[in-house]
Parts: C-alpha cells; sequence; structure tokens
C-alpha cells in the first residue's frame, strides 16, 4: 500500500486468462480400477464488449457535461477492475498480450458522428468481423462514425495505445474514489489530445468549443490507426488547436437540399476551411465564430425525465450535438466505426487556466505604491494594451473603506438581494484582538458560516468569520481523505440511521415486524436479520408460520395392535420369552443370536397344495409390477424365445390393463 500523499504507477497488470472460449481437458493416469475417460470441458471468459457496466466507471475526466479550462490535461477514464483494458486480446498488433484493445478518443463537433442505439453487427466497420461474434455482452450499442481525415489527425497510433493505458495503485484512504474501489488498484486510460477552445476573428482562444470523449473498441481494426511517424518526421511545433475536419456546414447544406442527394446529385461540397491545408496559420483556420452554438441544456433534461430514463436521456443529450450523417455527406474517402462502450462530452470555454490567472496575478498588497512594483516588460505592456482594447474602460476605482482594526468595506450582496456594504478582515490584524477561549474543549461559535456574521456597533456586518469558516471548509474538502470520510459517513451511518427509520414509519402496527427497527445500527440487514431472529425465538409461530413435523403419521396397522415384541417374534418364528430369559445373561444381541428358528429341514418339500398356491401368488405380484411398470406387453421379438416359458396365467395377468385404464 502507497504511503498516504503517493501513488505507484504500472504500465499494465495483465489478466491470467484473456476473454474467450476455451476447453479444460483433464486425464487421469494409473488408476487402480481401470482407465477413466478424459474430459473436455468448454468454459467462455467474459468480459465487456460493446457497453460498460457503470460500476465499472469510477471517474472521468473532464466532467460529463462540464464547462472550464481543460486545454491542458488530457482527458481520461478511470476504471475499477485492473485488468479491464487488457482483458481482450488485440490480435496482429504485435506484442498483443500488453497492447489495450480499448483507446479514449476525442474529436471536435462536426468530426464525427456518434449513433443512437444498433445492432452490435451494425456497430463495426462493413467487412470487419469481431472474433467469436456471439460474445456479446448486449445486443444492442452505440458506434462512432469517423472519416480517414479525422481518424489519421486526432487518433492515437498503435505505440501511443500502448502507453495510453496505465494502472494506478493508490492509498484506500487518501482518494475519494475508494467508495465504489476495495483494493486501490484501479485502471486509468488517457486519450491522446489537448482539447482546445475555438478562436475568434481575430484568432484569440475564447469561443467555447464541445467535444465527446468515446472509449471505445479497437478489436480488428488497430490496422486503421494512423502509422507511427518516422523520427525524422517528427515537428518540434505541436499545434494542438488544428482543426482536422468540419462537416457541420456540408450537413447544413444537404439538409438544405435533401431532394438533390435523393434523386443522386452530387454531395454537397466541404469548405475549403474545413478541411485545412498542412500550413494553414492558425488564424485562419478559426475564422468565424461557428464554434460558439449553443449547447444543449443536459441539466434541464435530466431534471424533466422519468427517474427509470433519466441516465438514457442524459447520454442522448450529450451526443446530440454529433448526429451528422457522415456517410451520406462524405463519399471521397473512407468512413469507419467503432464500437463505444462508453461516452460524455464536455465543452472548453477558452476562460485562462489557474496557472494563467497566477501569473497575472498582481502580487502587490493593500496599501502598494505604484512606485514600490518593478517595471513592466515589454511583454507585459503588450498584454495590458490588447486587454485595453478589448475591454471597455471601468470607472475609477474608489479609494478603499479601512479602519484602523484592518477592517475593510466591501460590497455585500444578502440572501434576500439587498446590496449592502459589509467589513472584512483577514487573519493579520494590526492590533492585538481579544480571541474566544474553548468551553469543555470547544470553541463557542455555530456550525454554519451563515450562522458566524456579527453585526458592529455601526449596523454593518463583519463577515470575517464567516469567511474563514468558508475557507477552512473547502481547503478540508480539497483534501481527498476527507472527502472519503464523509463519503464512508454517508453511506454507512447516515444511511442506515435513515432507511432504519423509513423502515420504522413503514412498519407501525405490524407485529411482530414493527419491533424490528426500533434501535440504531449502522447495517440495517443486520438490524433487521437479528429482529427476525429474535421475533422468531418469542413467537415462531407469528414470524416463521407453524412447523410441520419432520414424518406425518401413515394409515394405521390393524394388524400391529398389542405387543409389537411378540408380533416380530411370531413373524421371524422365534419365542419370545426364551429370548427374554437369555437376554437376561447374553443381552438382546446375544440372546437373538442364540436364539433358534424353525426352518424346513433338506429333505422336507411342501405339499401339491401349497405349492401351487406359492406359485399363483408369486405370478401375481410379478404380473402386478410388470403391467404398472409396463403398461403394456411389446410385441415379442422374432427368433427363440430368449426366457424360458411362462407358468399358465402368468402371460394374462401382464397383458390385463392396469387398474387406473379399466
Amino acid at each position: 500500500m502507497p504511503e498516504p500523499g503517493y501513488f505507484v504507477l504500472h504500465p499494465a497488470v495483465l489478466p491470467p486468462l484473456k476473454a474467450g472460449s476455451y476447453t479444460l481437458h483433464g486425464e487421469v493416469e494409473e488408476m487402480a480400477g481401470g482407465a477413466v475417460e478424459p474430459l473436455d470441458a468448454h468454459l467462455t471468459v467474459s468480459s465487456p464488449r460493446y457497453t460498460m457496466p457503470p460500476d465499472q466507471i469510477l471517474s472521468t475526466f473532464p466532467p460529463a457535461n462540464g464547462t472550464g479550462s481543460f486545454q491542458d490535461v488530457l482527458p481520461q477514464i478511470v476504471l475499477k477492475r485492473r485488468t479491464l483494458p487488457w482483458e481482450r486480446p488485440l490480435a496482429g498488433a504485435g506484442a498483443e498480450s500488453e497492447t489495450p484493445w480499448l483507446a479514449l478518443v476525442v474529436i471536435a463537433e462536426g468530426e464525427g458522428s456518434l449513433s443512437s442505439e444498433a445492432k452490435v453487427e451494425d456497430c463495426v466497420t462493413a467487412g470487419t468481423t469481431l472474433p467469436v461474434p456471439e460474445d456479446r455482452d448486449t445486443a444492442t450499442s452505440v458506434y462512432l462514425s469517423v472519416t480517414e481525415t479525422v481518424v489519421k489527425g486526432v487518433f492515437p497510433t498503435i505505440e501511443d495505445v500502448r502507453l495510453l493505458a496505465h494502472v494506478r495503485e493508490v492509498d484506500v484512504g487518501d482518494s475519494e474514489l475508494m467508495g465504489g474501489d476495495d483494493d486501490g488498484f484501479l485502471a486509468v486510460v488517457a486519450a491522446n489530445r489537448l482539447p482546445q477552445p475555438g478562436f475568434d476573428a481575430e484568432g484569440n482562444p475564447t469561443v467555447p468549443r464541445k467535444y465527446l470523449a468515446c472509449l471505445v473498441n479497437l478489436e480488428q481494426q488497430w490496422g486503421r490507426l494512423p502509422p507511427v511517424p518516422p523520427d525524422t518526421a517528427l515537428e518540434k511545433r505541436f499545434d494542438a488547436v488544428a482543426v482536422i475536419q468540419d462537416l457541420r456546414g456540408a450537413a447544413a447544406s444537404r439538409a438544405a437540399d435533401p431532394d438533390r442527394t435523393v434523386m443522386g446529385g452530387p454531395a454537397p461540397a466541404i469548405a475549403a476551411g474545413d478541411r485545412p491545408a498542412p500550413d494553414t496559420t492558425t488564424r485562419a483556420v478559426h475564422a468565424g465564430a461557428a464554434w460558439a452554438a449553443e449547447p444543449a441544456s443536459i441539466a434541464a433534461a435530466a431534471v424533466s425525465a422519468a427517474p427509470e430514463e433519466a441516465a438514457t436521456v442524459v447520454r442522448e443529450a450529450m451526443g446530440s450535438a454529433w448526429r451528422l450523417p457522415i456517410e451520406g455527406i462524405v463519399a471521397e474517402e473512407p468512413v469507419y466505426r467503432f464500437p463505444v462502450l462508453a461516452h460524455w462530452s464536455f465543452t472548453v470555454s477558452g476562460d485562462p487556466t489557474f496557472e494563467q490567472l497566477l501569473q497575472g496575478l498582481d502580487v502587490g498588497l493593500l496599501g502598494t505604491l505604484r512606485g514600490d512594483l518593478p517595471e513592466p516588460t515589454d511583454k507585459q505592456r503588450e498584454r495590458e494594451a490588447e486587454e485595453a482594447k478589448r475591454r471597455t474602460p471601468a470607472p475609477a476605482r474608489p479609494e478603499p473603506e479601512l479602519a484602523e482594526t484592518g477592517h475593510v468595506g466591501l460590497p455585500h450582496q444578502t440572501r434576500r438581494g439587498d446590496h449592502v456594504e459589509a467589513w472584512f478582515r483577514g487573519p493579520l490584524s494590526p492590533h492585538p484582538t481579544v480571541r474566544d477561549e474553548p468551553v469543555d474543549g470547544r470553541l463557542p461559535l455555530a456550525h454554519a458560516s451563515d450562522q458566524l456574521r456579527v453585526v458592529v456597533p455601526d449596523g454593518r456586518e463583519d463577515v470575517s468569520l464567516a469567511a474563514a469558516f468558508e475557507i477552512g471548509r473547502l481547503l478540508g474538502l480539497s483534501q481527498t481523505a476527507v472527502v472519503n470520510a464523509l463519503l464512508r459517513w454517508r453511506q454507512e451511518q447516515f444511511g442506515a440511521e435513515r432507511a432504519a427509520r423509513l423502515a420504522a414509519e413503514a412498519a407501525k402496527g405490524v407485529e411482530p415486524a414493527g419491533e424490528l427497527p426500533a434501535g440504531r445500527d449502522p447495517g440495517l440487514g443486520a438490524l433487521i436479520g437479528r429482529g427476525f431472529v429474535l421475533g422468531a425465538a418469542k413467537e415462531p409461530d407469528a414470524v416463521l408460520a407453524p412447523s410441520r413435523p419432520l414424518v406425518d403419521p401413515g394409515r394405521p396397522l390393524a394388524y400391529a395392535e398389542g405387543d409389537l415384541d411378540r408380533l416380530v417374534a411370531d413373524g421371524l418364528g422365534i419365542s419370545l420369552d426364551a429370548v427374554q430369559r437369555a437376554a437376561k445373561q447374553l443381552g438382546e444381541v446375544g440372546a437373538l443370536a442364540e436364539a433358534p428358528v424353525a426352518s424346513a429341514g433338506d429333505g422336507a418339500k411342501p405339499d401339491g397344495a401349497t405349492d401351487q398356491a406359492l406359485h399363483a401368488d408369486l405370478d401375481a405380484a410379478v404380473g402386478s409390477l410388470a403391467a404398472e411398470a409396463l403398461g403394456r406387453i411389446r410385441p415379442p421379438r422374432p427368433g427363440p424365445p430368449i426366457f424360458p416359458p411362462l407358468r399358465p396365467g402368468v402371460l394374462e395377468r401382464l397383458t390385463e390393463p392396469p387398474k387406473e385404464q379399466r
């Protein structure tokens, strides 16, 4: 286990068996009782193929439907099972045992199309057949359609695929993701594209740009990935914002004149700017504000949908911007299909990142004069001049309102919407202050920041403590161990207490189940189980229903009335009195062993009448059993009889129908 604050990276964790069909062959050698037939057992190792189970996705970055400055971080998805990216073979890719079959690709609006639900057979490029087609985890899935231009421009190479997946071993107590994990090993699949905002007419990255991240299946299609460029072809400048292909203009032209397409007319032409030449400048490529289309309100769609349909509605809303029929638009180049196991959309806003904000921060403290700052550089002067041209001049800032205690007067908007003035002071005070002393180990303060506002004599609120509490709360939430502890508390303690109270309300008036949720226990299941056991012990008939005897009594035996010991002895032909006398000296077992049993002598034979009666009873018993077992007599086979002839009367009894058929 890594130390808190550290994690360990592993290049791959390979499964013992990859997904597929296997035959288990077993043999036993040198058995004393003879040879044993070998065993061939067939088994199937399953793994996700067309869709990713929700419980296997721990997190995504950028967050789904998020908007922000994500241009400096590669998108990634975190999976719960450490071996998942390597559980399927990527045949023919070279070093296939260590090559993931999954890749995370990022496309912008206009660069591809995300289908609706389709049969899994249609989720791959035409002419491509995945190995073992019957191995499927779902009947329908979605696929990503992209042109060869986009694949060659933004998809990772086969060498990149090996480097973009790894396993991360983290401290279980130092990660908020551990609420869904149990061992600290996580599989991470990263993309190879830095999403960038759109550029306005002047080349400034200020236009929001929407992207779609797709976790795709590369089985049998790794050969369509872009080739690995030679070392001599590598460029020192990486243009991460170059447009690969934008088919939205062509799609709009096709939708405006559908008759031409239906009647077999030429496909709409793709604008030159949609497929820029390699030497096109970034400013010319991003001319226009086409990227500023208003995204669909995914949050509103999720709220208005039914609970059982919310997940589907959100997925459809996030993919609504990628519904271009590119197969009908692009006719001069191949279009590939890749199965999509998971997808989400996000928007790069074009706002400065946190690092850029800090680099442009004026660190002059309160009261610092202009002459105390160092002279700005030429680059800073140029940047200030450009910013001054783009923004309207702000009114002159009034002088700050200061108090001798270090408080600063700041505008404040209350919860009611009133605009007032409030006092604020930071932790560094120019004068000694009176601090509250703990009472019984605790400070006499409230626990919510809204309750910590103090009204000073001039009628204004002092929000210093409220701000301090809020900053402390944010600092605590920035520690993943604190978030993990809060999640565990909510899942175990809070959830159990809430479920117990709901069960108590639902079980009012129901006995003895009404007494089960009366107590409090972190595990509601254990609470209910213990309550049922105690209730069953007190009132078994009320909780578990009346018990039934193990053996039901049969019909009474009329001949068994009286002394059973004498009845058994008479039936066996032994003297009960002699056995009881001998049992006093030899015991019951010895007395029974020594008791003489009446038997016919070697030469004794029953008379003719007795013999005939015994044979008749035997024939009747055999005939009845045979008739009940067979129901009817099969026709005799040709040839000599196998068994000796039956006695007279037996055949008639065998051919007689059973009683239930009479």
